[in-house]
């Protein structure tokens, strides 16, 4: 009697093809016979019992036509799989674990499509003029469009006397001349 290591390592040499008629009639008449199976194994009886009842041997089989050397198509087809049930598992994991990839893209690729959407919905034919060249992109002038709103709501809160004075500070700090400086300040505060 072979330990549940040996049988599975049998049953691993059967898929890959490696058994010899012999290994393959003991697996048949194990899953046969042995009426209590670790749950593991069950998997595969209804598998060998099926290679059993189409097997090939002395005592059960089927009529040869002589004359063409053919078997008869008599026996009833069994559907395999080709995969042992371990590598079925590993392949559901994968599959979910694909599918979980999907469904992250998909949303981060939704996520994208519907924020470009609200941008251009807000700020449509927003741009920028930088070193000459026109910048549509509204993910790229975006913190330009908000430095620009926050700016405006601050000159808004602002006094307007306020407004008036650093204004009229700017003018006289780009003035070069210090008479014409002179000149423009008493003119503004006449």
């Amino acid at each position: 009697m072979k330990d549940i290591t040996e049988i599975k390592a049998l049953i691993e040499r059967f898929f890959e093809g490696e058994t010899t008629l012999e290994e393959e009639q003991w697996l048949y008449d194990y899953f046969k016979q042995t009426k209590d199976l670790p749950g593991e194994l069950e998997t595969y009886r209804e598998m060998f019992l099926g290679f059993d009842a189409i097997a090939l041997n002395d005592t059960a089989s089927p009529v040869i036509n002589k004359v063409e050397n053919e078997v008869p198509l008599t026996a009833r087809e069994i559907s395999v799989s080709p995969t042992p049930p371990k590598y079925r598992s590993l392949w559901k994991q994968v599959a979910g674990i694909a599918a979980m990839i999907a469904v992250i893209v998909g949303s981060v690729w939704a996520y994208r499509a519907y924020e470009s959407m609200k941008l251009q919905s807000i700020y449509g034919g927003s741009y920028m003029i930088v070193d000459g060249k026109r910048i549509d992109n509204l993910r790229e002038i975006l913190p330009e469009i908000k430095r620009t709103l926050s700016l405006a709501d601050a000159i808004e809160t602002t006094s307007p006397a306020l407004l008036i004075d650093k204004a009229e500070q700017d003018l006289l700090d780009n003035i070069q001349d210090a008479q014409e400086r002179e000149r423009i300040r008493q003119l503004l505060n006449q």
